[in-house]
């Protein structure tokens, strides 16, 4: 799973606000605080020190939003999904819709959305509706600011992603069988992987409990054609799972692992 709870005995959820920038609505404030279990509170002229006294927060504005933690900043944004997006527009695949095969018209879950990049391409190459699942409040609600803000080829496909705030875990026991098309699962990679705050971010308030194989075979229960795990390229973790590594030119530092639907 993406996020967790906190970090050195510090909440990054629950104590955890939503305001806006002189630009922004304070009805999305509101909307996002009552989705993800977060607190909102209007501007009412406090500057951005008087709220971090209290604790972390989210600052939406109409075209950014940022969220302040821990004496940091980070712009609320998909990462490199975006340019993945712009590619994909010109003809070329990416390496996760080539192995998950995703089509047109294909049901997704991603139940660990974590920054939302591959729900986005998901989003991008099928046409559909993505769900995505994080379990921390605060990043969830960061995802579903990000995905709102997007430049001009995102927002189409950023707008087909439903964030749920979810443990994976335990909202894939509660689904129908066979209930999407592909299930996506990307477990933090044990060692560092990507460099750059928002990974940072992630990796600071990561669970890092590893997949496991009764979450691998309630997502196969749950998938109509199967479950696409993402590794490092060392594939250590597939390998656990008895998943063959598959490694592509375009992404080196990743492998992904294909687990068939559970023949029922």
């Amino acid at each position: 799973m993406k996020s967790s709870l906190t970090r050195a005995g510090r909440p990054l959820g629950g104590d955890a606000l939503i305001t806006t920038a002189p630009s922004g609505d304070p009805a999305e404030a509101r909307e996002l605080a009552e989705r993800f279990g977060l607190r909102s509170e209007p501007r009412e002229g406090r500057t951005l020190a008087q709220f971090l006294r209290e604790s972390p927060v989210l600052v939406l504005g109409a075209r950014r939003a940022d969220l302040y933690a821990d004496a940091r900043a980070y712009r609320a944004s998909v990462s490199m999904a975006y340019l993945r997006v712009l590619r994909a527009a010109k003809g070329e695949t990416d390496p996760l819709v080539a192995h998950a095969e995703l089509r047109p018209g294909d049901s997704v879950l991603d139940a660990t959305l974590g920054l939302g990049g591959d729900a986005l391409v998901s989003a991008h190459a099928t046409g559909a509706r993505v769900v995505g699942l994080e379990s921390h409040s605060v990043i969830a609600a960061f995802t579903q600011a990000a995905l709102r803000r997007l430049p001009k080829h995102g927002r189409n496909p950023g707008r087909l992603v439903q964030v749920i705030r979810a443990d994976h875990r335990a909202w894939l026991k509660d689904q129908p069988t066979g209930a999407f098309d592909v299930v996506l699962l990307d477990p933090m990679f044990r060692r560092a992987g990507e460099a750059g705050p928002l990974f940072e971010l992630l990796r600071t308030y990561a669970e890092h409990s590893p997949l496991s194989p009764e979450t691998l075979r309630e997502a196969q229960r749950v998938a109509r054609r199967g479950v696409l795990v993402k590794d490092s390229a060392r594939g250590e973790e597939l390998r656990r799972l008895g998943l063959v590594p598959r490694l592509h030119r375009r992404s080196a530092a990743i492998a992904f692992g294909w687990a068939p639907a559970a023949q029922l």
